[in-house]
């Protein structure tokens, strides 16, 4: 019988009705509960579950992400697989946050939660859940994923798209796979990471070092200094379409970076990514040290960012 971990932080998965709407409630008691509701899991698997925090995940931190890596980190050579149970809202951004600080990992690491909570009726989470302990006990899927409406995502390539919909989450470049039934189905083997694995999670020390800029009509240039004499040491700029940058936003940036600010720019748009050498704004923006994101999400490249600041490098690992 496989053995799987599985971490609970709260999320709407855990939420229950509360005098001023819904609240997480993840704890011991509520853990045994949902597992006797899922008797067929219990007969199949293994499942021990640990109570890592109970919040919303609005309320996810560099110190709280680096709690979650370090529970999976103890873990991974007592489980077959982890499970971890997260609020949506957030979930991307620990998702990504996990891909880097746990490289090449050698059992399946997998997120889920839910649109709905699990006691409410016609809530998405017992299926959310089941297809996630069936992704983690599945050695193909070596990696950090997030599994959700019956597809799986790379955690590095995953991100809410929609606040109310079951189908919640989308792939900016490839879908990793899909759970039919409770059986997962491989659809792109060729995204797999493949190397030895680390665990470090240096990136949390400077996740209040680093700023997401969306570039806008409205967005004043003034923001960028201001936000460096703040302590902002590296941004993700949130670029238009292939690479658009403000002439005024590049010129800020370009003396930013001369002065050891890193940047980092991704589209807006889902899909496409980042290609710096079509207009001449965005060859504009390379020459003044502004990196290419490529096709990253913005919750990967916050997390890439981090991680350069604290090793500090100059160069994106895409």
């Amino acid at each position: 019988m496989k053995r799987i971990l599985w971490l609970l932080t709260g999320g709407t998965f855990s939420c229950v009705p509360s005098d001023s709407g819904l609240a997480p409630d993840s704890s011991d008691t509520q853990a045994r509960e949902i597992l006797l509701c899922m008797p067929y899991l219990t007969e199949k698997y293994d499942i021990i579950p640990k109570v890592l925090m109970n919040i919303d995940s609005t309320d996810m931190t560099p110190e709280r992400l680096r709690t979650i890596a370090a529970a999976a980190d103890g873990s991974v050579g007592s489980y077959d697989g982890i499970v971890i149970t997260h609020g949506t809202d957030s979930m991307a951004y620990t998702a990504a946050s996990l891909s880097v600080m746990l490289s090449y990992v050698p059992v399946p690491i997998v997120l889920t939660g839910s649109q709905r909570p699990f006691f409410a009726e016609n809530s998405d989470a017992r299926r959310n859940f089941a297809d996630a302990i069936a992704v983690a006990t599945d050695s193909r899927f070596r990696c950090v994923s997030v599994v959700f409406n019956g597809r799986i995502f790379l955690g590095s390539d995953c991100t809410k798209t929609d606040s109310v919909c079951l189908d919640a989450f989308s792939a900016k470049a490839k879908q990793l796979g899909a759970v039919d039934n409770e059986v997962p189905r491989l659809i792109s083997p060729e995204i797999l990471p493949c190397g030895k694995y680390t665990f470090d999670a240096s990136l949390c020390k400077y996740g209040d070092k680093i700023a997401v800029l969306p570039v806008h009509p409205y967005l004043d240039a003034s923001i960028i200094p201001l936000l460096i004499s703040s302590g902002i040491r590296g941004f993700v700029i949130i670029c238009y379409g292939a690479g658009g940058i403000p002439c005024k936003i590049i010129e800020e940036l370009g003396k930013a970076v001369y002065k050891g600010v890193v940047a980092i720019a991704v589209s807006q748009c889902l899909h496409g990514g980042v290609d710096m050498g079509i207009y001449a704004v965005g060859t504009k923006a390379q020459k003044a040290g502004i990196i290419s994101g490529g096709n990253m999400t913005v919750e990967y490249a916050a997390a890439v960012l981090a991680d350069m600041l604290a090793h500090g490098r100059t160069e994106a690992t895409i």
